[in-house]
């Protein structure tokens, strides 16, 4: 399976997949710095900040989150990797959902 690309048209359902539709976002975004500036305004990083981040759930859940409130980017991105805008729904709400498993246990 091609990164940020679950093959098919079924829902994603797995923390790996959830992941790689993430990282893939994320990848979209750095790759072009029209994407990422914006981004990383909003969200009070820099540069600099963002390899120690991609590997975070919690930045993943907030990438995904930006992608979500701008349609224009989710559409695109989706496009680009070939998923239905729905996988990156359904992959914000499975590792949000890993994210607060973790902090009860």
């Amino acid at each position: 399976m091609a990164l940020g690309r679950p093959t098919g048209r079924k829902p994603i359902s797995t923390a790996l997949a959830a992941r790689e539709v993430a990282i893939g976002a994320i990848t979209f975004l750095i790759s072009d710095p029209e994407r990422i500036g914006p981004m990383l305004a909003e969200s009070g990083l820099s540069p600099g900040d963002l390899r120690g981040a991609v590997s975070s759930p919690a930045f993943q859940v907030g990438v995904l989150d930006y992608l979500i409130t701008r349609q224009d980017l989710l559409i695109e991105y989706a496009g680009h990797a070939g998923i239905d805008p729905g996988h990156v729904v359904a992959a914000r709400e499975i590792l949000a959902n890993q994210s607060a498993g973790r902090r009860e246990s």
